[in-house]
């Protein structure tokens, strides 16, 4: 049998991760057309990218921040409901999903029994 190196990814860290990669692409679309200015964009943008290979590669503090910037979004979202729009909602939505898919025990296994580097 043939020794694996790294462990696999669990299915709701990919499927979180996959999100935020969709939700760092819809801003990158629209930051080109008429969306924010072009250094608030790709700053988002960049710090989607970077959670999601954080969440990837297993980092806690990665898992930590999406779930503090998704739950933040989330209540941001609820707060602002009278003004969203199909976007507004899928944000909020999107959101959810994120915070729901690292909070599963598959998931909360994998921040924390990484094995020790050697």
């Amino acid at each position: 049998m043939i020794e694996q190196s790294q462990r696999r990814v669990p299915m709701p860290v990919a499927a979180a991760s996959v999100t935020l990669l969709v939700a760092a692409a819809l801003p990158a679309s629209m930051m080109f057309t008429s969306g924010p200015s072009m250094a608030t964009g790709l700053i988002g943008v960049l710090l989607l990218l970077a959670l999601a290979y954080g969440l990837w590669r297993g980092s806690g503090r990665a898992r930590f921040w999406t779930t503090v910037f998704s739950t933040a979004s989330v209540v941001y979202g609820v707060v602002a409901i009278t003004k969203a729009d199909a976007l507004g909602l899928l944000q909020i939505v999107g959101a959810s999903v994120v915070v729901g898919l690292l909070l599963v025990p598959a998931s909360r296994r994998w921040f924390h029994d990484r094995p020790a580097e050697e």
